[in-house]
């Protein structure tokens, strides 16, 4: 009796030696909408391979709220472990204190340069250190309508891909269809605001533009190549009436779902909205070289973070750099909900290139440019938006609107 109750402890202790070992990860992100369903697969997953050693409790929170209770919840000694960083909120997130730099643990993760898609892998640098690992980059992506374009006698295989060709098959695709007097389907639409800023971002670096001078004390995009930009988006409304005027956010998007829109500018987040839309027989992939010099494409990234906490748990670092380079090495199921890994190798595998749509659009990521991430960077661009709008509206002329937007930006960075 004696030996069993003995034996019996045994087992009890060895059960809690193993419970004690097993690793809780915190990981805080923002997908609050159908995106968060597959990361928190991965998650299950991730779980289900590493039962006993590693367990990821995710947490999911609107993005404002998510920045807002990260620095709270770090200050008290709590927070996430990991989490996801947007790319243009690193260096915000570096300046507070918050990142701890990845260098050390690029052996565990076993992901160095050359393994991540070049343009988002030297963006989510600082001062040489490496601070995250991107999980995806999201570009502006050219949607067309390939009924429209056979309608029209365009090959709907063979999508525009510079300027002029731009122009000319926005005209043919602009039509009064029924004969009214009235133009009721447009080649383009370019919205008064989101995500106007961005279309204007592309061809402005596709031009060659610089935002800001080297030391970022002041701004640079009151520049041919600015003008140039900005010019050729109030052009498609009020010269060549290609697109409606005063298009409304999301109007394009509407007007896309019906067929009233043959060629539109948005984010790879909108593929399964339009796939999801019966009957719509459409393409997706780079935007043309919209500008004068080079391809160039606006992108976002989603970046994956180790938070830096009150007291180092070298244990729970190690454990959430292996998670990282899980996910990572995972992300063709990132893929499916809408996003184009940043994984060089996740990109050449035979299950992407078999995804519909995902490696066509993939084929631009090359050209992406991301800007010169810092604090005051939303900021600082925000009167571009401003001017933008303004232009588009046809309320300022284009030089004097990106005069008046230099100038705010400017005091800006004097602050």
């Amino acid at each position: 009796m004696q030996k069993a109750f003995l034996l019996l402890l045994l087992v009890v202790g060895m059960l809690s030696t193993l419970v004690i070992s097993e690793i809780t990860l915190e990981y805080w992100t923002g997908f609050t909408g159908p995106d968060g369903k597959f990361m928190q697969e991965l998650v299950n997953q991730f779980n289900k391979e590493h039962d006993g050693q590693i367990k990821v409790n995710m947490s999911v929170m609107l993005w404002d709220d998510y920045y807002t209770k990260l620095p709270i919840s770090l200050a008290s000694g709590k927070g996430p472990d990991v989490g996801i960083a947007h790319i243009d909120s690193i260096t915000g997130l570096i300046n507070q204190g918050m990142l701890l730099p990845l260098d050390i643990y690029e052996d565990t993760m076993n992901i160095k340069e050359g393994d991540i898609v070049a343009p988002v892998w030297k963006a989510v640098h600082n001062d040489g250190k490496l601070y995250a690992v991107p999980l995806d980059v999201h570009p502006l992506t050219f949607y067309w309508n390939k009924k429209l374009f056979k309608e029209a006698g365009l090959d709907p295989e063979k999508p525009p891909t510079n300027r002029e060709e731009f122009i000319q098959y926005a005209k043919a695709l602009t039509r009064d269809t029924d004969g009214d007097g009235e133009i009721d389907q447009w080649g383009t639409m370019i919205p008064v605001g989101w995500p106007n800023y961005f279309i204007w971002y592309s061809v402005f670096f596709s031009n060659g533009g610089k935002l800001f001078n080297d030391d970022i004390t002041e701004a640079a995009y009151n520049s041919p190549e600015g003008r140039d930009a900005m010019q050729f988006l109030v052009d498609l409304v009020y010269k060549y009436k290609v697109s409606p005027e005063k298009v409304q956010v999301d109007a394009d998007v509407d007007a896309f779902k019906r067929g009233e829109c043959a060629m539109e500018f948005n984010g790879i987040w909108m593929l399964t909205s339009y796939i999801d839309v019966e009957g719509l027989e459409f393409g997706a992939g780079q935007i043309p070289q919209l500008g004068l010099k080079r391809p160039a494409e606006w992108a976002g990234s989603h970046t994956m973070v180790i938070f830096k906490k009150r007291k180092k748990d070298w244990d729970k670092i190690e454990a959430a750099a292996k998670f990282i380079s899980w996910i990572s090495n995972h992300s063709i199921e990132w893929a499916k909900a809408g996003q184009i890994p940043a994984n060089i190798s996740v990109i050449n595998s035979e299950e992407f290139q078999s995804l519909p749509y995902h490696n066509n659009i993939a084929k631009g990521i090359e050209n992406v440019v991301f800007p010169p991430f810092f604090d005051r960077y939303g900021d600082a661009t925000g009167p571009i938006w401003e001017a933008l709008n303004l232009t588009i509206l046809g309320q300022k002329p284009v030089e004097q609107a990106l005069s008046d937007a230099e100038e705010i930006t400017n005091e800006i960075l004097q602050e």
